[in-house]
Parts: structure tokens; C-alpha cells; sequence
């Protein structure tokens, strides 16, 4: 099913006052990296959100810390790619991200 090739992405808390943050690409979860908990990100991406929504600056509704993890997820996602061969973001024939795998 297309649903299972949706990428997500998601947080989960590690230790006391720390986020994981993971990537869910074809059934398979990745590590991404881990930050100090802040309750609007928590609430962000306690449920895994798309990755459309998780890079989607207008989103964070002016949350800073909200659009610092944003800005952050770009290379990660990208280093988990190229560790593990795995298409995390929908590529076009000219290689521009385009990402339309939303399921709402």
C-alpha cells in the first residue's frame, strides 16, 4: 500500500528532559538526532507527521523552537539517505524535492 511508503517523522521522549527524533521511511524507523524537551515541539511531533508537515515552516506558527527543529531535519533526513540507501524525500527527475506523500 502507498501507505507504508509514506515518510514520518516523530519524537519520542529518551531520558528526563530529552526528545529522540526518528524517521518512520518503507515500515522502517531511523534515528535522527536527540534535543532538549520543549513542550511545543513535544506536541508537534508526538505523532508522526508527514514530512510536507514536518518541514512546513508555517506550521511552527512562529514557534522558534519549533522552526529550529525544522531547520535541523533537512540534514539529518539527508545523512539517513545516504547511510541507508533509503528515499526519505519523493525525488523528481530534476532531483528537486518534491514531497506530496501526505496522507492528513
Amino acid at each position: 500500500s502507498t501507505m507504508s511508503m509514506n515518510s514520518v517523522i516523530y519524537c519520542q521522549e529518551t531520558a528526563r528532559g530529552i526528545h529522540s527524533f526518528y524517521v518512520r521511511v518503507q515500515g522502517r524507523t531511523y534515528f535522527l538526532f536527540s534535543q532538549n524537551y520543549r513542550r511545543g515541539v513535544a506536541a508537534y511531533f508526538r505523532n508522526p507527521v508527514c514530512i510536507d508537515r514536518a518541514l512546513q515552516h508555517a506550521g511552527a506558527c512562529g514557534d522558534r523552537a519549533i522552526l529550529h527543529t525544522m531547520e535541523k531535519l533537512p540534514a539529518y533526513i539527508k545523512y539517513v539517505e545516504r547511510e541507508y540507501g533509503v528515499n526519505v524525500f519523493r525525488k523528481t527527475g530534476r532531483d528537486s524535492v518534491r514531497i506530496r506523500t501526505c496522507v492528513a
